[in-house]
């Protein structure tokens, strides 16, 4: 996941800045790759935009997929100590409360991002609320949630540990 999310984050990023928004396409609600979507309303052309406002809609995608991006490599972090065996780590309540915290950035990039794009102007998709950043924000919770968990179960481990 983290591979493929990685690959699609550097081809939009590459279409739309070096080979001038090629193939992609904005919509208000949305985005394309690829030919020109039909029976869509309001469909712009990436590189019809102005340049400054090619560049926040670049930030824009680049702020809300570096959390994901970030959030993966935790997770392939710590599924992989998962795999081995190692259950109450000390890094692991660190890694969950790192997740939670890319979770929030997440959570806020679209309100960052679209602020940007307003503050340039020329925005075709306007959209500041994402339910996925109330997704991401409960996930958030949970996380720490469970980051307090490991810690009540590392604690009972090390105290178990030194009995004699």
């Amino acid at each position: 996941m983290l591979g493929l999310t990685a690959l699609f984050t550097v081809t939009v990023l590459a279409l739309g800045l070096i080979f001038q928004g090629a193939l992609l396409w904005l919509a208000p609600g949305m985005g394309f790759v690829g030919a020109r979507p039909e029976g869509i309303s309001g469909a712009v052309a990436f590189g019809a935009l102005p340049w400054p406002t090619r560049m926040a809609y670049a930030v824009n995608f680049a702020a809300t997929q570096i959390p994901i991006l970030a959030l993966l490599s935790n997770m392939r972090a710590l599924f992989g100590d998962l795999a081995i065996g190692t259950v109450f780590a000390a890094g692991h309540i660190s890694c969950l409360r790192r997740m939670a915290l890319w979770l929030l950035a997440y959570a806020v990039a679209p309100v960052a991002g679209q602020a940007l794009v307003r503050i340039v102007g020329h925005g075709v998709d306007l959209g500041w609320f994402r339910s996925s950043s109330v997704h991401a924000l409960l996930i958030a919770v949970v996380l720490v949630v469970f980051a307090e968990l490991m810690r009540a179960g590392q604690a009972i481990k090390d105290e178990r540990d030194g009995f004699v």
